[in-house]
């Protein structure tokens, strides 16, 4: 990995730890619904690759494609789920949960291509598996926090879209713009469908008639408050976020994949959950995001997973490197 490339997934990794925590602020202070925020954030942020790429026309017909609505709406699905889930739990948590896409990738891999790990990387996974009972068992309410089901969904969301992704007849080159522009067409389409059909349904659903009913609802998974489809605050947060970090992450992570390559990627983002708890201990000793801090259990499983997961990358790239000295 060379300096430059290091440097840029640093940058990238600092830049999503400070979305997620940015993120929880906002959903806290000003009360905003999780879901509708992440669908507008993600239509901006699609916006903003696709004026700093420069190449709309040329992806236009993305548009005609299945992959791209498959790929979209799984990466509104996924971005929402983990947006929904800070209510429950901290970033850092919310990070270390990342970790459970590893062997639900693998799974994938079993049930739709019939192509089995390594007994090599096994270990790898059962440690990431025991890291996540770990976790679980660290959150209040342990398995029936909301939380667990809203982050397996979304790195199940996760690990699809990236199948789409690779599938996609658009996406097989190496132009940096063009992946920049067809990302982009893919959210913007997506996220403004999601966002014309929640805005069509506030206008015919009523909201719970009470605040217990509410309650009620949210105490198992958040409840979609439509009205915040019309307001300002609203707008003005996700607008904000998703151009000045959704969209910037985004653009830096192609960059540092393209620079550093896929794997060495996910290496250094296996650090992302722990800069997400030193920005949300910053957050919490400046007072903008007063807190209990995960439990050292957590921080426990989290190291447990890390290890686990550099683990199976360490052993692919001996792989790769023992092929290609065959060959």
């Amino acid at each position: 990995m060379t300096p430059k490339g290091l440097i840029v997934c640093l940058i990238t990794m600092m830049s999503w730890a400070l979305l997620i925590v940015i993120s929880k602020v906002l959903l806290l202070t000003y009360h905003l619904d999780p879901w509708i925020f992440t669908v507008i954030q993600l239509m901006f942020g699609g916006l903003f690759l696709i004026v700093i790429s420069r190449k709309l026309g040329t992806t236009m017909q993305a548009l005609k494609s299945p992959y791209t609505w498959a790929y979209g709406f799984m990466r509104v699905l996924s971005a929402a789920c983990f947006t929904a889930s800070l209510l429950y739990i901290s970033a850092a948590n919310a990070g270390f949960f990342s970790f459970v896409s590893v062997p639900i990738s693998a799974l994938i891999f079993v049930i739709f291509f019939h192509r089995l790990p390594s007994l090599k990387e096994l270990p790898g996974h059962l440690i990431i598996i025991a890291g996540i009972a770990l976790l679980i068992l660290s959150l209040e309410g342990t398995y029936s926090n909301p939380a667990v089901y809203l982050m397996l969904l979304c790195e199940f969301a996760v690990v699809s879209s990236v199948l789409i992704a690779e599938l996609h007849p658009q996406n097989q080159g190496n132009d940096l713009q063009e992946r920049a522009s067809l990302s982009g067409v893919m959210l913007v389409a997506s996220a403004l469908t999601m966002l014309i059909g929640l805005a069509t349904l506030s206008l015919f659903v009523e909201e719970p008639a009470s605040a217990q009913t509410a309650a009620d609802l949210t105490s198992k998974l958040p409840h979609i408050e439509l009205t915040q489809v019309w307001s300002p605050t609203m707008w003005i947060a996700a607008l904000a976020v998703g151009v000045t970090l959704r969209g910037s992450s985004m653009f830096l992570s192609m960059q540092a994949i393209n620079l550093v390559g896929g794997q060495n990627y996910v290496a250094t983002f296996a650090a992302l959950p722990f800069t997400s708890l030193a920005f949300e201990l910053i957050a919490d000793k400046t007072g903008i995001l007063p807190q209990v801090m995960p439990d050292p259990a957590a921080i426990l499983a989290g190291v447990i997973m890390t290890s686990g997961s550099l683990g199976i990358i360490w052993i692919r790239q001996r792989k790769a490197k023992a092929a290609i000295a065959l060959s």
